[in-house]
């Protein structure tokens, strides 16, 4: 259920942003190719994780071996459909990764047609193996729950496990090109650094300025020039340690998605792999963690979704409680008004959210002549500064990879 809300926040935050940038004129509030990828990933990963929560239920009734079955074969075969078509969220996994090294080494993003063959490959083999999977009676009972039978053992491996090693090996490498572009990248800037003028008594001020009047009009024009240069490079300096951050915010939410997918599927993966090499005694703690971790990747990448913009709300607001920035940066919340305080308190009831704020500032916060001494703070439109950060991120990491190569020598 964790998995299917998370998930569900995703679809409602990006479909939020769409609306948005339909009644604004500016493109930087309309939602990008991350957005739209998110987007898929999290509406296939609702199907896998609608389709777990119904666990055993489905599974028809009289089934040896089933607990608590309560279903049919409808039930079971339509059980199975939707968790088969969860395998298009892995896909999507990869095509982030694909995302991020366009983004990071290749400094662009993908192509309209290139963002088009990503959707249209995950959904190919999803629904196709899904549809396949239904027409040749390959789904039943499978153990756990209701999936492609024991039976159908090769299709396992064809529609599912072999796809998602596959897709595991791809990201390690992708993820590895990634770091040691940016360690080359790193070393350069460190390099750059140190060869500056800065370290050479940047910033002397007038105390640097000759003081013979009577300097020759060349020795006074190449002093003026060599400042104008000193300064010049201490702004690109100051841009460029500026842009460190956020490109430094992008390489970890690249890796942060990377670690949820691996998290995810590990363990059921290493218990796989043992069957497959005929180890029959696999160790009950690695299939209960591959079964309770599988569902959970929606969750985690809700966490990894809404990251920036808790961090953006704790810098803007540090007495903030965690679970009141938690409600206020939340998609499903967005324009309730969990909290009316830094310390504010939040009551749940079935219409929503209701805050009670703290009094605090009375002088300086109330209303002139209002009395109203509860401090409410301005209103921040987060997801327009996390449009006006992406428009940017691939400007400050183009700035970034044109340190001058000569400058390291």
């Amino acid at each position: 259920a964790m998995s299917w809300l998370g998930s569900l926040s995703i679809v409602v935050d990006v479909f939020r942003k769409s609306r948005r940038g339909r009644n604004s004129n500016s493109t930087n509030t309309k939602p990008t190719t991350y957005h739209r990828l998110m987007l898929g990933m999290s509406l296939y990963d609702m199907s896998f994780s609608g389709a777990l929560m119904m666990t055993t239920w489905p599974i028809p009734v009289n089934t040896p071996g089933a607990y608590d079955p309560r279903g049919n074969d409808a039930s079971c075969a339509t059980q199975a459909f939707f968790m088969q078509l969860g395998i298009g969220a892995p896909f999507y996994n990869l095509c982030l990764a694909a995302y991020y090294y366009s983004f990071i080494v290749r400094n662009r993003k993908p192509s309209v047609f290139a963002e088009r063959c990503m959707h249209l490959s995950c959904a190919s083999f999803a629904f196709g193996t899904a549809v396949a999977g239904l027409a040749m009676d390959f789904f039943g009972f499978a153990g756990f729950w209701c999936w492609i039978t024991a039976e159908n053992n090769l299709f396992r491996y064809l529609f599912f496990h072999g796809p998602i090693w596959i897709i595991i090996v791809a990201i390690s490498v992708i993820m590895s090109v990634i770091y040691y572009d940016l360690m080359k990248q790193e070393k350069r800037q460190r390099r750059w650094k140190v060869n500056t003028p800065a370290a050479d008594g940047e910033g002397d001020g007038d105390d640097a300025a000759p003081d013979d009047e009577r300097l020759s009009t060349e020795t006074r024009y190449s002093t003026v020039t060599e400042r104008l240069k000193k300064s010049l490079k201490s702004r690109r300096e100051n841009k460029r340690q500026s842009g460190c951050r956020v490109s430094a915010s992008v390489k970890s939410q690249a890796y942060w998605y990377v670690g949820s997918f691996f998290s995810t599927w590990i363990f059921l993966t290493i218990a796989r792999a043992m069957e497959t090499a005929g180890i029959s005694a696999i160790p009950f703690w690695l299939t209960i963690l591959g079964v309770t971790l599988v569902p959970f990747q929606g969750f985690f990448n809700f966490w990894i979704y809404i990251r920036p913009r808790y961090r953006m709300h704790r810098e803007n607001y540090p007495g903030t409680g965690r679970m009141v920035t938690l409600f206020r940066v939340s998609p499903l919340f967005a324009g309730c008004n969990c909290c009316d305080g830094a310390g504010g308190r939040i009551v749940q009831t079935v219409r929503g959210c209701v805050g009670r704020g703290v009094a605090a500032d009375a002088n300086e916060n109330s209303d002139a002549g209002t009395g109203a001494g509860v401090w409410r703070p301005p209103p921040m439109d987060y997801n327009s500064q996390e449009d006006e950060e992406d428009a940017d991120e691939e400007n400050v990491i183009a700035e970034e990879r044109q340190v001058p190569q000569g400058s390291t020598s």
